[in-house]
């Protein structure tokens, strides 16, 4: 279990022995909470929680937000297109989108600072023409919360594009944007044989300061037919990360068929990960060096804390070499990591790199306290990303 910013939380404890497997951070370092709406007296308001910083606990009275009259937000329906939803943004109009399956032909694109776009109901986007659900252009503030992405029958190259293709623009910590309760699925609804999505991420983060707030990115195991087998519904990541600085908390990716999550930016942050490897691949995928979590070899800064990476090879005997794959660099450290072997074939042979023990049959869990093994504590650990959080947020 992770705790970031909780009252009362327990002692981090690395391992299941002597005591449960905790990992404690004791301040967010940065945050902005979920948009949300409120009503008085039959008048509807838009709320923009504010950023906080090193945040411990809930906020007081839901005091810090800007509130934002409806008559700034356009209120869409699933027959609304994204052409129609993309000329509101450009407004200046914040969206609200209702419950339901938007069929979207088009992106819908984000090009003004500080715009919402807030699903309620679990509003569903679908690609159906190849192109992403939501572009976000080169804008700080943004907030998209309360969605879910789907893949459609044309390969998109993602589902949510965060950012221009170059991934050169920055951002800024003082106004960061913000993903909140995003999920994406490829596969699931759909029969994989008939109508067959796909994808080459669900997430692809070009932009610099984004912060990534409770996501699940699932390349679907089952569908209504049962089973997903042999590869079908393909995607190569959950999320692609090329930006700098960007933080995640609540991170999750699940049977994508290359790294689950691939990070290339620098100075970025996981505070709490969980994957599992697809269960229909072949030796190929382990002879590939597919890793559950990827950070780049160029990366030189980069801090992830309780990090799980779980097997169920069910068709094939997969042998992968290693969970997380991270460059032993100075700056770059995996705080309190752990495979687990929990059904199937196969094995995960190390924790990170070529460090920990395996784990298959027989022996079902690995922990891996810390990577690269400098042997410092966790708390001295989060202190000093505390102390570097004012170079963070500038």
């Amino acid at each position: 279990m992770v705790f970031s910013g909780c009252v009362n939380a327990p002692a981090s404890h690395c391992g299941n022995q002597g005591g449960l497997p905790y990992t404690t951070i004791a301040a967010s370092p940065l945050i902005a909470e979920k948009p949300y709406i409120s009503e008085n007296n039959g008048l509807y308001t838009l709320n923009i929680p504010r950023v906080e910083t090193n945040k411990v606990g809930p906020t007081p009275g839901f005091r810090n937000s800007d509130q934002v009259d409806f008559s700034q937000v356009f209120v869409a329906n699933e027959g609304t297109s994204a052409q129609d939803i993309t000329a509101k943004l450009d407004q200046g109009l914040h969206v609200v989108l209702q419950p339901g399956n938007y069929h979207l032909t088009d992106s819908i694109k984000v090009n003004k600072a500080n715009a919402v776009v807030l699903g309620i109901g679990m509003a569903t986007l679908i690609s159906t023409t190849g192109k992403p659900c939501i572009e976000v252009g080169d804008v700080d503030g943004v907030r998209v919360a309360g969605v879910l992405l789907q893949a459609g029958e044309t390969k998109s190259d993602a589902l949510l594009k965060w950012g221009t293709d170059d991934g050169k623009y920055a951002g800024t910590a003082a106004n960061p944007g913000v993903l909140s309760d995003v999920f994406a699925r490829v596969g699931g609804p759909t029969d994989q044989r008939a109508q067959p999505v796909s994808t080459g991420s669900m997430l692809t983060i070009n932009s610099g300061n984004v912060v990534i707030d409770n996501t699940w990115l699932w390349r679907a195991d089952h569908d209504v037919t049962g089973s997903v087998v042999g590869g079908n519904n393909p995607v190569d990541s959950g999320v692609v990360v090329n930006g700098d600085n960007v933080l995640a908390y609540g991170l999750a990716a699940e049977h994508t068929l290359g790294h689950l999550v691939l990070w290339n930016g620098n100075g970025g942050q996981t505070i709490f990960y969980q994957a599992e490897y697809p269960y229909d691949v072949t030796q190929d995928y382990g002879d590939a060096k597919f890793a559950a979590y990827k950070v780049a070899d160029s990366v030189t800064d980069h801090k992830a804390y309780g990090v799980g990476v779980y097997s169920f090879f069910r068709d094939y005997d997969v042998h992968v070499n290693s969970g997380i794959q991270a460059p032993a660099a100075p700056g770059v450290s995996i705080t309190n990591a752990v495979t687990v072997w929990l059904n199937g074939q196969g094995r995960i042979a190390h924790v990170v790199n070529d460090k920990g023990d395996a784990v298959s049959a027989g022996r079902q869990l690995s922990y891996l306290c810390d990577f690269p093994g400098q042997q410092q504590s966790l708390a001295q650990e989060v202190a000093n990303v505390e102390a570097s959080d004012a170079s963070f947020l500038q």
